[in-house]
This record gives C-alpha cells, sequence and structure tokens, in this order.
C-alpha cells in the first residue's frame, strides 16, 4: 500500500497547528465575527481586539502565531504602525494585513515594515485569506522550534568549550606534575613591577618605602613618561592617577594596554577624600578600593594583586596550549558557531 507524503505532511502540519493562537486587530466588529467563525473551523484560537494598543498588552502574556491587523486601525494608513510594534514584541509572529482597498505603495510600505502579506477586504478573498494565514502560522511553529534548536545549540557548544578547556587544563596540570614540576609555580615573579603613572610622587615613595623586597615601583611624573617606560612592556601592574596633567588618564590608559596586553591597569584618584581605586577591565571597571585615604591600603592589596597575576598568567599559559593542540578544532568551533549565531538573527 503506497503513501502518498505530501498528504502525511499536509495532515503533520494541521496537527502541529491545532491550537495555534491567531489574534486580529480590527476595530469593525463584523470583520471580528467572520475572522473567528473562519479560522475556528481549522482548530485554531482566535482572540479579537479593536486597538493596536490592546493587541500589543496581550503579547506581554500570551505568543499569537499570526496577527491579522487592519490597516485602517484606528485610522487610514495607521496598521503600518501597528506591524512594527508587533514586529517589536514578538520577532517570530507573522502579520498580515487587511486593506480595503488596492493600493500599490501601501502595499510595498507594510511589507517592507514586516508583513508578509496584505490582503484585500474582499469576499473573494476569504480563501486565499485562510491559506495565508493556515501558511503563516505554519511558519511561526518552525521558526519559533528552529530557534529553540538552535539557543540550545548554542548553548550545548559554550557548555561543551567550557568543559573541553576545563579538561584540558587538567591534562596540562598532570603532565607537569610527572614532569617534576609544581603547576602553581611555573608563574614566578621574582617582583612585582609597578608603574605609577602620577604627577605627584608622593604614592610612588609611600609605596616604595612600605612595602618589602619582591616589588619595584616605577614612576612616572607625566602622561608622555609613563608611554615612554610602558613602551618596554616590562610592568605586570600599571596604576594611572587621575592628576596627570599633560594627558588625559583615559589616553594614557588606553596606550599602554595597546603597548602591552599583559599589563594590569588600575585607575586612582587620592588618597584623600573621595579617593578610588578600580581595575579597569576590557570594557568596564571595578572597583577594588571605595575610599583610599593612604597609601597603605595599596600595600595591604599587593599580595592579592601578586597572586591575581600569576593566576592571569597561568589562564593565559593554558589557553596559549590549548590553541596551539587544538587550533583546526577552534577554528572549525568559531566558524560553526559564528553559523548558529547568525541564523538565529535571522529568526529574529
Amino acid at each position: 500500500m503506497s503513501i502518498d507524503h505530501s498528504i502525511m505532511r499536509r495532515m503533520s502540519t494541521v496537527r502541529d497547528l491545532v491550537g495555534a493562537e491567531i489574534l486580529v486587530i480590527d476595530q469593525d466588529s463584523a470583520v471580528q465575527d467572520g475572522m473567528v467563525t473562519l479560522l475556528s473551523e481549522a482548530n485554531l484560537n482566535v482572540t479579537c481586539v479593536s486597538t493596536p494598543e490592546a493587541g500589543i498588552e496581550l503579547f506581554e502574556r500570551r505568543f499569537f502565531s499570526v496577527v491579522i491587523a487592519d490597516l485602517d486601525t484606528p485610522s487610514p494608513g495607521a496598521g503600518l504602525a501597528t506591524i512594527s510594534a508587533v514586529k517589536q514584541a514578538s520577532p517570530t509572529s507573522m502579520v498580515v494585513i487587511l486593506t480595503p482597498r488596492k493600493s500599490f505603495d501601501e502595499t510595498v510600505e507594510a511589507i517592507r515594515a514586516g508583513a508578509i502579506d496584505i490582503v484585500l477586504k474582499a469576499p473573494e478573498s476569504v480563501p486565499y485569506l485562510k491559506e495565508r494565514v493556515m501558511e503563516a502560522a505554519s511558519r511561526s511553529v518552525d521558526t519559533r522550534a528552529v530557534t529553540a534548536i538552535l539557543t540550545d545549540a548554542n548553548a550545548v557548544y559554550e557548555q561543551f568549550l567550557k568543559l573541553f578547556m576545563d579538561s584540558e587544563r587538567r591534562a596540562l596540570d598532570a603532565e607537569d606534575r610527572l614532569a617534576g614540576r609544581d603547576p602553581t609555580a611555573l608563574v614566578h615573579l621574582d617582583e612585582l613591577r609597578v608603574l605609577i603613572v602620577d604627577s605627584d610622587p608622593g604614592l610612588a615613595d609611600a609605596l616604595a618605602s612600605a612595602t618589602n623586597r619582591g616589588y619595584r615601583f616605577d614612576k612616572a611624573l607625566s602622561g608622555g613618561q609613563a608611554l615612554d617606560l610602558g613602551a618596554s612592556g616590562a610592568y605586570h601592574y600599571a596604576m594611572i592617577s587621575s592628576n596627570v596633567h599633560d594627558l588625559p588618564s583615559s589616553m594614557v590608559v588606553r596606550s599602554i594596554r595597546q603597548q602591552s596586553g599583559d599589563t594590569v591597569i588600575l585607575s586612582y584618584q587620592g588618597p584623600g577624600p573621595n579617593g578610588k581605586v578600580a581595575l579597569i577591565e576590557s570594557e568596564t571597571e571595578r572597583t577594588i578600593i571605595d575610599e583610599f585615604t593612604q597609601a597603605e591600603q595599596i600595600v595591604e592589596r599587593l599580595d592579592e594583586l601578586a597572586e591575581a597575576f600569576r593566576a592571569k598568567s597561568r589562564e593565559r599559559r593554558y589557553t596559549q596550549a590549548f590553541r596551539e593542540r587544538h587550533y583546526d578544532f577552534l577554528r572549525r568551533f568559531v566558524h560553526l558557531k559564528k553559523k548558529i549565531e547568525d541564523a538565529l538573527e535571522g529568526t529574529e
């Protein structure tokens, strides 16, 4: 017994669409009644409202596969704004526009706004409208399913890469131990080198006199001098004061970061009233001392800063080893992840 696969696909589509939610936005109660009768026959759930505002509010609680909106509700041509509002509230909902007139310009504008079709309000258009709503509902269901799959895939990819890299870290540490090396001691600092950029040398002098061996503090009394010293790339940390006269401190931060990507940068104001110290990260800054009033507060954090640098260096070592061992995998991983992200953007 042969099976007509096209019939089977249609039956599957109908099953998937049973109970799909349809929203009708039209101020004409006769049109609302007609839509309920027409689409309920196809086992679709139809909700009708008389204003776009009422319809958009519903999206906060429910998802509608298809929105059927009158072009002239609540005023002539207002349906174009309704399209944009619906697509913003629910990107995967399909929008079909009803219009009482044939207008090429309005059709073009509706399609550009995000509608999938514009249908003339006429008895002879009823079969076509029903067909288009069924097709749109099917597309919406498929789009949501694909989006869910891609979102899950993207999350799994991220988790897989993290687990893979964690496993490689443990393997690298095990190799070091087998070779008689202590993984935690591989990043050794004879001294933590800190560049202090401040027109006032007071903080640099105070830190130099207050700390034990294992730290070296160099001072730059101007932004230009800081850039000359920073070009050597010899510093683990650069502390940049807001009290720099010749160059904006933000320019000094950017320049040192460009000169040496390994240098950890701190910005500070003080010590004194309203003083603070912040860690400058890639896109943000994080405050590490809220009320910076005396040099000793920095001294108390130096061991923590040294350990943070060691941790960062170990992480960089792990990352470099991972890239060297799995370059082809990473290249394919990044390429496929970009495809997934592009596909997700295309479903919005």
